[in-house]
């Protein structure tokens, strides 16, 4: 071996011995997993889902859109809590983007650190399945994600699946040093996977058996008397069930449009146990996205199971007909009272409404028009 080899060989061991070590086990960091926010009642989060950004879109309208969004829910929110009220969080549910550029990625984290400032919110970041899909690294978008001054996203080199595992915990003066009254579980539900590393088959993704486990680790970490309630970005198994039981007769409570598949894994061998174990654990809900032509909501064993609307026009989204014959758009237009057509996109808010676990949901329809915006909310 030569005096050259000798010392590119040191060199890799050196480097090794500094970052080569053993991956972090979670189980021994929850503490770093977590956010902590001032809770208050009447703590507000607005969920945008699928916003899709990507080589093609025009930056401009969609943050016309965005704007205008923003200002009907700040509107609202006042009409209905008071003048010092306001959207706190904004949950982020993943498809951020899709064969985006480092253009449209930056643009979009610079527009939601303006209005986090303009609004006085913070916003978590959670990956779907798209987000990957863009002219860039994943590495530098996570990265991007990181360094944004208002977001809240953690992407550890640790043992558990996925990029964004955190929780929010909203204690009583905003820091780690008080009790919990809420906690948020923000999830990685995956982007895709399949049996082998060469399999050409590639099916939607699950919350995984460690990430429930880890869930739980924390939740138990605030007390399992602390109200919970989750986001992530693909649904689960749980949601075709409650549908099927929905169609069967069930009564439990639904509401709001179903009108295509959850596009879940929708396979045994990918079943999630995440709302299996929650609900157990005083998990009111959980919310998620993917679905473009589903707002679906439905009370499933103790859990409220939602979809977000799907926020703006890029790619698909459903256009929902007032004469319609249809009877899954006929349901959901008799369960939100509406009576004209109007597309299905806008946004989702949660209110939490006290210490104890309840909660308000509300759909907000913004359609933009040239004769006047449509604008409806719809309780559920």
């Amino acid at each position: 071996m030569t005096n050259k080899s000798k010392l590119v060989l040191s060199s890799m061991f050196v480097f090794c011995l500094a970052g080569c070590g053993p991956v972090k086990g979670y189980a021994d960091h929850l503490g770093d997993y977590v956010h902590s926010m001032r809770y208050h009642d009447n703590f507000n989060i607005l969920q945008l889902t699928d916003i899709h950004w990507n080589y093609n879109t025009s930056t401009v309208a969609n943050k016309a859109y965005l704007d205008k969004l923003f200002a009907a829910v700040q509107k609202h929110i006042v009409d209905e809590q008071g003048a010092a009220a306001k959207i706190d969080l904004v949950e982020l549910t993943g498809d951020q983007f899709m064969l985006a550029n480092a253009f449209h990625v930056s643009s979009f984290v610079e527009y939601f650190d303006e209005k986090a400032e303009q609004y006085g919110f913070e916003y978590a970041i959670i990956w779907g399945n798209h987000d990957n899909h863009g002219l860039y690294n994943p590495n530098w978008l996570s990265k991007k994600f990181k360094e944004a001054k208002h977001s809240i996203y953690f992407d550890e080199d640790d043992d558990l699946y996925g990029r964004s595992n955190f929780v929010i915990d909203l204690t009583l003066d905003g820091t780690k040093d008080t009790s919990a009254k809420w906690q948020i579980a923000n999830l990685d539900s995956g982007a895709s996977f399949s049996e082998t590393a060469v399999s050409p088959f590639r099916d939607y993704d699950y919350i995984r058996p460690e990430q429930t486990k880890w869930w739980l680790a924390e939740h138990n970490r605030v007390g399992d008397d602390v109200p919970a309630i989750a986001y992530y970005h693909i649904p689960q198994d749980e949601n075709e069930t409650a549908w099927q039981a929905h169609k069967n007769g069930s009564s439990e409570k639904s509401k709001f449009f179903k009108l295509e598949g959850f596009a879940d894994n929708g396979t045994e061998r990918g079943k999630s146990d995440f709302i299996d174990v929650a609900k157990d654990h005083n998990l009111k809900a959980a919310f998620m996205g993917h679905a473009h032509n589903v707002d679906w909501t439905v009370e499933y064993e103790g859990v409220t199971l939602g979809l977000g609307v799907k926020t703006g026009t890029e790619l698909y989204f459903a256009h929902i007909d007032a004469e319609t014959t249809d009877p899954d758009m006929k349901e959901g237009l008799n369960s939100v009272g509406i009576n004209e057509s109007f597309d299905l996109i806008g946004a989702s808010l949660v209110t939490l409404k006290n210490e104890t676990g309840d909660f308000d949901l509300e759909h907000v329809y913004y359609n933009e028009r040239t004769s006047g915006d449509f604008v409806r909310w719809v309780k559920w």
